[in-house]
């Protein structure tokens, strides 16, 4: 349990880290060239947006396995509960994804450059604030270039608080005790999240003990250097036709000589 627990902290970990590096690599300024660039203003916004967004849901397996598992699911009446508690958990993931891809427009928010360039009125003040250096700026300049980049930190600021807000309220008032079928919907989705991991240790454990008994024939045989071999001679054998498929192929043959 222990283990386990440790690889989905692990995993997380490496998620929420991958996370950030891509948000600081996207995060160079906007280039403003002081003129109308609604295309570009947007697409710096969204595009990262939804790269993270879809890198969160990609990296999620248990929200892949859902999403199968829905996909396959019959849509009898007797599965309709089944089928919306897993929706459910779905759409709960896909929120998750979305607030963590938030980060990206807090980020840039916070840094005010984007909010300069894009959200300036047009005005003759205002319109070419990003293209100036600040040596190059009048005192009335710097008091606007101020109180847009105020603006920028306070909306970003905001949306920080809702993303952390939110969520930590929404668990808050969550803590009651689960109905039968959200019991039934989480046990069921434990045993997606675990299929995974229980297939492997059953392989594992199958493989391993296939590659000790051969060994140990090898062994006594006094084959003891064709031991390095077996796993090769292992995976060619679980290649090559089995007796019944090479007796339907002789079979065939007689039946079609040419």
């Amino acid at each position: 349990m222990e283990r386990t627990q440790n690889i989905v902290i692990c995993k997380n970990f490496c998620i929420y880290f991958a996370v950030v590096v891509i948000i600081l690599v996207l995060g160079r300024d906007l280039t403003c060239t002081c003129k109308p660039q609604g295309f570009d203003c947007t697409s710096h916004v969204v595009l990262p947006f939804v790269i993270v967004f879809l890198f969160v849901l990609w990296t999620d397996r248990t929200f892949q396995r859902v999403c199968r598992h829905l996909c396959s699911s019959e849509s009898g009446g007797r599965n309709r509960v089944h089928v919306s508690g897993f929706l459910g958990s779905s759409i709960r993931r896909i929120v998750q994804a979305a607030f963590i891809s938030l980060l990206w427009v807090v980020f840039v928010f916070l840094e005010g450059s984007w909010f300069v360039c894009c959200m300036n009125d047009q005005s003759q003040q205002q319109a070419h604030l990003a293209c100036k250096s600040e040596g190059s700026l009048t005192y009335d300049e710097l008091i606007i270039l101020a109180e847009l980049k105020n603006s920028s930190r306070i909306i970003g600021t905001f949306l920080l608080f809702c993303i952390i807000g939110i969520p930590a309220l929404l668990s808050s008032f969550g803590w009651r005790k689960p109905s039968s079928g959200d019991r039934k919907n989480l046990y069921h989705q434990l045993i997606l999240e675990q299929e995974e991991n229980v297939l492997k240790e059953i392989l594992r454990q199958s493989a391993r003990e296939r590659l000790a008994a051969e060994m140990q024939d090898k062994i006594r045989g006094d084959q003891w250097e064709q031991c390095f071999d077996v796993a090769e001679e292992l995976i060619k054998a679980s290649t090559a036709p089995t007796v019944s498929e090479r007796a339907q192929g002789a079979r065939q043959q007689v039946k079609d000589p040419h």
